[in-house]
C-alpha cells in the first residue's frame, strides 16, 4: 500500500451540506473540533455555525476544539468552513467534527414529551399515527449527559458507544445489549468518541483528542493501553475495520485543502496509509466477497447536501465510486451497513436550516444497497441519527425522545414505508399549527403499522 497525498485543486465547498456531522454524528459526533472535521466532507448542513458554551477546565491537554459542547454535522458544504467566507465558529477552527448535544455543562437539550399509545411502547408523531408498530425499545439509560455512536458486535451481544454521562468529556463504554449496566473502557480527560468493534470482537478502534489533536487508536474490547494508529497534525476520525479485522479506513481532513477524505491504514503497519477518495464517515461492508467503503460526501453544485455513496476497494485503490441515496430536499448522512451488506440504513434531515444549531427532527430510514426499496422507520419529531445495525434484525440509534440523546432500537422487519419519489416527505410537525398533539389513532386504525406521511402515494403531496 503506498501513501499518496490528493491534489490541492480540490475546491472547498460551503458547509451545512458537509460539516453537520459533528453533533449529529458522535458520528454526528461530538466536539466542535470533530463537527467540523467531520462536518467538512460530508455531514449535515448548516447546523454548526454557532457559538459555543466554555469549555469547563480541567488538566488536558492543548486540543483544536471549541469546547466539548455538542456540534450539529452541517449537512451542506456551508457550514463545514469550506470555501464559505460567513462561516461561525465550527468553520473557523480547525476543530474536530464530532459534537454532540449533552456535552455542554451549561445545558442540556431536552425533546417533546413522550406519548403513551394504548398503554403499549409506540410513539406517537404528530400526526397522531403509532411509529414503529411498538417495536421501539430503549437500550441505554443514561440520566445526565447523554449516549452516542453505538456499535453493535457481530454476536448482537453486547454494544459499544460514547458518553458523556458522567463527566463533560466523551468516554468509550460497553454494556450488552438487553442489560442495565455499564462498563467504562477509556478514562482519559480528553474525549473518545467514534468506537468501532473488530471483526472478531477483541478489540476496537476509536477517535481520541487526548494527544493535542484527532487521531485513530485501537484498544482491547476490555479495556486497557491503547494503541495509537495515527500520528500526524490532521484530524482523523471514525474508523471501521475491514471484514479481515486488519485494516482500518478512517476520514481524514486534509489540512491544506479543508476537505474530509477517506483513508486506509494497515493497523500492523500503521506507516504506510493509502488514499481512497474525498467523502467522509465511511463504513466497511462486512462481507468479505465485497470490499468496499459506504459514506457520505456532498455535492459541489446546487443544495450541496449530502449524499451517500460506496466505492470499490481494488488492489488497495478507491474505484468506482456510485451514489446510492441522495435528495434535493434532504440531508443524507450516516450510512451503515446491515449485517449481510444488503441493506444501508441512514439518517435524514429535511429541508436543513442554515443556521440550525442541531436539528429539531430527523429520521432513520433503510434501502437496498442498489438504492431501491426504500424504508422509514422513524417518522417522530425527535432527533433520531447515528444508526447502526444490529445481528438480531434491529438498528439501534440515538434519540431524544425520553429527553436526554440515549440509544434506542427498532426492529426493521414490518416496516413497508417504500416510495418511488425522489424527496423526503417533511415531518408534520413543521407545518402543523400551535394546538395540542391530536391523540394516537387506535392501532387498529393505523394501517399496516405505516404513518400516513410514509406511504408511496402520499410523499410527493407533501410541501417543501
Amino acid at each position: 500500500m503506498t501513501t499518496h497525498d490528493p491534489l490541492a485543486h480540490r475546491n472547498p465547498t460551503p458547509a451545512f451540506r458537509r460539516s453537520s456531522f459533528a453533533r449529529i454524528g458522535l458520528s454526528l459526533l461530538s466536539m466542535s473540533a470533530v463537527a467540523t472535521a467531520i462536518g467538512g466532507c460530508g455531514a449535515l448542513s448548516g447546523l454548526a455555525s454557532r457559538t459555543f458554551d466554555p469549555e469547563p477546565s480541567q488538566s488536558v491537554p492543548a486540543r483544536t476544539m471549541v469546547s466539548a459542547s455538542a456540534t450539529p454535522v452541517p449537512t451542506s458544504t456551508e457550514a463545514s468552513g469550506q470555501g464559505a467566507s460567513n462561516v461561525g465558529t465550527v468553520g473557523s477552527t480547525g476543530s474536530a467534527p464530532l459534537s454532540m448535544s449533552g456535552a455542554s455543562p451549561s445545558g442540556t437539550r431536552r425533546g417533546g414529551s413522550i406519548l403513551s399509545v394504548n398503554g403499549d411502547s409506540r410513539r406517537a408523531n404528530d400526526n397522531g399515527l403509532t411509529e414503529g408498530g411498538g417495536n421501539i425499545s430503549q437500550v441505554s439509560f443514561a440520566t445526565e449527559g447523554g449516549d452516542y455512536a453505538p456499535d453493535v458486535d457481530r454476536t448482537g451481544t453486547y454494544m459499544v458507544f460514547a458518553s458523556t454521562q458522567h463527566r463533560p468529556t466523551f468516554d468509550i463504554y460497553r454494556k450488552s445489549v438487553d442489560g442495565r449496566t455499564v462498563t467504562q473502557l477509556t478514562t482519559d480527560p480528553s474525549d473518545d468518541m467514534m468506537p468501532a468493534i473488530a471483526p472478531d470482537g477483541t478489540k476496537i478502534a476509536f477517535a481520541s483528542n487526548r494527544n493535542g489533536n484527532w487521531d485513530i487508536y485501537t484498544m482491547p474490547i476490555t479495556g486497557g493501553a491503547p494503541t495509537q494508529i495515527t500520528f500526524d497534525a490532521d484530524e482523523e476520525v471514525q474508523p471501521t475495520w475491514a471484514p479481515d479485522g486488519k485494516r482500518l479506513a478512517f476520514s481524514r481532513k486534509n489540512g491544506r485543502t479543508g476537505t474530509w477524505e477517506l483513508w486506509i491504514v494497515d493497523s500492523a503497519t500503521p506507516g504506510l496509509r493509502t488514499f481512497v477518495c474525498e467523502g467522509f464517515l465511511p463504513r466497511w461492508n462486512p462481507t468479505e466477497e465485497n470490499d468496499r467503503l459506504l459514506f457520505q460526501r456532498a455535492r459541489q453544485r446546487g443544495s450541496r447536501l449530502y449524499g451517500v455513496w460506496t466505492i470499490d476497494i481494488v488492489r488497495g485503490e478507491g474505484m468506482n465510486p456510485t451514489e446510492i441515496v441522495s435528495a434535493k430536499n434532504a440531508a443524507i448522512l450516516q450510512p451503515g451497513w446491515s449485517p449481510d451488506g444488503e441493506k444501508i440504513v441512514f439518517t435524514t434531515v429535511v429541508n436543513p436550516e442554515g443556521n440550525a444549531e442541531w436539528p429539531d427532527q430527523s429520521d432513520i430510514w433503510v434501502v437496498n444497497a442498489d438504492g431501491t426499496g426504500r424504508v422509514g422507520l422513524t417518522n417522530s419529531r425527535f432527533r433520531n441519527m447515528q444508526p447502526a445495525w444490529g445481528a438480531d434484525g434491529r438498528v439501534y440509534f440515538v434519540s431524544n425522545r425520553g429527553g436526554l440523546e440515549n440509544i434506542w432500537s427498532i426492529a426493521v422487519d414490518g416496516a413497508r414505508n417504500g416510495t418511488g419519489s425522489a424527496e423526503f416527505a417533511a415531518n408534520a410537525h413543521k407545518k402543523a399549527k400551535s394546538s395540542p398533539v391530536a391523540p394516537a389513532a387506535p392501532a387498529a386504525l393505523v394501517k399496516d403499522g405505516t404513518p400516513e406521511l410514509l406511504k408511496a402515494d402520499t410523499f410527493a403531496k407533501v410541501a417543501d
